[in-house]
């Protein structure tokens, strides 16, 4: 009797668990080699798949397994004559792994792989072996591997599909890229940042993710920005630090949200673009775009601090100048109210068209000073170094100059000498141009005193300009310094608000005077700064030079009357000795870390990513205060709000890990990681959660019941897992 060819087939089909391979388990994974035919034919290929089916938050990487990870490999023994092509590597998917992102599968994925079966293979089962090693990972990896066999059947007649396991190899197909000759694609560099361009006559998705195929080329970590230009499609990235010089052509796998128009059910598509001229970046973006793994929007990810700024340079402009003007009420710049509101008394009820003069020279000297600020910080980073809002006060002279200049400031202010006969002498002998300098140098006052703080909004903003091009770092700068700027204006423009203020008289003298101790303790504050710098030893060359400096004051104004030549020489002198005195050893140094907790306080640890790493993995929650010394809003949240009875207790209540990332001197991982959080400004407190891939970003200012709530959501399995504990 013959048999109808289908029914051969079903009967071969139905043999097939004869021959199916044996499941390797290990304890992550369950890896199993599947025949996509019943059988081989001479002369032809087959295709084999390695299914590997891991378990729940575990997963296996693709051939460029991003930030961090290993691509699985296999390792063939075939009968004589067969070969092997290459793994045809299905699409990946973002998995971010705290400040990382890799590229790798989860669930169940099946790498494919053409045999190739010789012309004289005979009839019969052949045995197929395959030595496979895959790296598994949640928060820690496991290396593993499987000795896999197969055995196949060789057979003339034409092979049907497996029925057994043909949704797995339908899923597998469906997840590899495809060509399409018609794709034109092509990139350009510019800056730290590289932009693919592609246009495809049949239409291109909304919304795509990139994967290169080389690593060490862009930030796996940093979010892709989409936008529509014509017909075309960009996609901005930044490039990985140093920017690589040898990259003629882009490859990689562009995957869409959904399907590509024109290609059925396919969603990635090979791209190889040749790098040439830079490609400018449409200014609005598109649909959304493929993020990173550790960012949610376009300067990373904030869960409760309502400050990403979400992609848009509209809404950077926006943050920063919002950041700007908060910055007028943080401590750093309060100080120089003082100088300020002194000024404005002065000229209430005198010329208004002066007065509005000083207001427009107040704005451009703090203008000019966050562009002279903004552009250094683009000069050394184009230079290789790597560098922060407040990155100047890393500098033990910087501190140092900074507490001369306000202590003799305060010097001025309590009488000691009279600084505006002398700044007056040194611009002009016209009155009006006396008083625009000292406007100017106002402005340019509160912009160097403004860095040790961060403003709500303004790190968002600031963070912004990380991959930017400089003009746009430029205009966010630009739109701080208005911001801080904008109430002096307004004050300048609108005298009528000034008629408020008391007439002057002679409380004006003792309201100067108490001026002063703000300013007193302004360089208090910063001697500290330089102990946790230079050490002891710099604490006392300042004081001591700060002594001299305050003898050539009052030698200055104990005799302004005297025409003796004497005064002047005997004033500079001492004020020479004083910053001789007071310079800080080039070569001392403290060892950043964390110093001894009091009790009642936060058990602070030192910060590491491998302590970071090391306390998720073992499922604790950890919260990682990026702070410095210098940084004013760190100190204060600091005491206020993080070493608070309430917080203290919620952190040992739920198992917290405090770790203090010391940003005091200048450190590049920690520096890395900021940038990796969307930021290059401290404070930025990080809170990582037992299970949660991204971590959350709180506010610049904190609050009790800010921090308390955040604890509050801790996922309930967390916390009655850190209860048994």
């Amino acid at each position: 009797m013959h048999l109808p060819r289908a029914f051969l087939a079903t009967l071969l089909a139905a043999a097939l668990p004869l021959f199916a391979a044996p499941v390797v388990k290990t304890e992550h994974v369950e890896a199993q080699l599947l025949p996509e035919r019943t059988h081989a034919q001479p002369g032809k290929s087959v295709v084999v798949g390695l299914r590997l089916q891991m378990i729940p938050h575990w997963h296996t990487y693709w051939k460029n397994p991003g930030d961090s990870g290993l691509p699985t490999r296999i390792k063939w023994t075939l009968p004589a004559g067969w070969s092997a092509g290459a793994i045809q590597w299905p699409h990946p998917k973002n998995l971010p792994v705290g400040p990382l992102n890799n590229y790798g599968y989860e669930d169940e994925v099946v790498l494919l792989t053409e045999l190739t079966v010789p012309a004289d293979a005979k009839p019969g089962t052949v045995p197929i072996k395959a030595s496979a090693d895959w790296l598994v990972c949640k928060e820690i990896c496991i290396p593993e591997k499987g000795e896999l066999d197969l055995a196949l059947k060789v057979d003339a007649a034409p092979p049907a599909e497996s029925d057994r396991w043909k949704p797995s190899f339908e899923r597998a197909r469906a997840m590899l890229p495809v060509s399409d000759a018609a794709l034109k694609a092509d990139a350009g560099i510019t800056g730290k940042n590289v932009v693919l361009r592609l246009a495809l006559p049949s239409g291109l998705p909304a919304k795509v993710t990139f994967f290169p195929e080389r690593d060490n080329v862009i930030e796996a970590a940093a979010p892709q920005r989409v936008a529509r230009s014509g017909d075309a499609l960009l996609i901005e990235m930044k490039l990985q630090d140093a920017v690589p010089k040898d990259l003629p052509v882009l490859k990689g796998v562009v995957v869409a949200d959904g399907a590509w128009p024109g290609a059925s059910d396919r969603r990635a598509m090979e791209v190889s673009a040749p790098v040439g001229s830079p490609i400018a970046m449409a200014g609005s973006s598109a649909s959304g775009g493929g993020t990173g793994g550790s960012a949610t929007g376009f300067t990373g990810g904030s869960a409760t601090g309502s400050t990403d700024v979400g992609g848009s340079v509209a809404t950077a402009l926006l943050f920063a100048l919002l950041g700007g003007l908060l910055l007028n009420l943080m401590p750093c710049v309060f100080p120089v109210l003082g100088i300020k509101v002194m000024g404005f008394v002065e000229h209430a009820h005198g010329d208004a068209k002066a007065l509005r003069m000083q207001g427009i020279v107040f704005t451009v000297g703090v203008l000019v000073s966050f562009l002279v600020l903004a552009g250094l910080m683009l000069a050394l980073r184009a230079g290789g170094t790597q560098l922060g809002w407040g990155f100047q006060l890393q500098s033990p002279a910087f501190v140092t100059l900074l507490a001369m200049l306000f202590f003799v400031l305060a010097l001025n202010l309590a009488g000691v000498f009279e600084w505006g006969l002398f700044a007056q002498s040194m611009t002009s002998d016209v009155s009006a141009k006396g008083r625009n300098a000292d406007a100017f140098l106002a402005g340019v006052l509160a912009s160097v005193v403004a860095t040790p703080c961060t403003a709500p909004f303004m790190g968002a903003a600031v963070g912004f300009t990380l991959a930017q091009p400089a003009a746009v770092s430029l205009a966010v700068f630009l739109a701080l310094g208005a911001g801080m700027a904008l109430p002096v204006l307004l004050l300048s423009f609108f005298p009528a608000l000034l008629k408020k203020l008391p007439k002057p008289g002679a409380w004006m003298e003792t309201f100067k005077q108490v001026m002063a101790f703000p300013l007193f303790a302004t360089v208090a504050w910063l001697a500290w700064v330089l102990g946790a710098q230079s050490g002891n030893d710099g604490v006392f060359g300042l004081l001591l030079g700060l002594v001299a400096i305050a003898i050539g004051a009052w030698i200055y104004g104990r005799w302004a009357q005297s025409e003796s030549a004497l005064r002047p020489v005997f004033a500079v002198l001492f004020a020479a000795l004083g910053v001789y005195v007071a310079w800080p050893d080039a070569t001392a140094s403290v060892t950043p870390g964390v110093t001894a907790n009091k009790a009642g306080e936060l058990p602070w640890q030192a910060w590491s990513p491998e302590k970071v790493a090391e306390l998720t993995a073992a499922g604790k929650p950890v919260f990682v205060d990026y702070t410095a010394a210098w940084c004013v809003t760190c100190q204060v949240n600091k005491r206020v709000v993080l070493n608070s009875s309430s917080v203290v207790a919620a952190f040992a209540q739920r198992g917290i890990v405090p770790l203090k990332a010391d940003w005091t001197n200048n450190d590049p991982r920690i520096t890395q990681s900021l940038q990796e959080l969307g930021r290059n400004a401290v404070p930025v407190y990080v809170l990582y959660l037992p299970g949660e891939a991204k971590p959350r970003l709180l506010p610049e200012v904190l609050t009790s019941s800010l921090v308390l709530a955040e604890i509050d959501k801790l996922p309930t399995d967390t916390k009655t897992a850190i209860t048994q504990r």
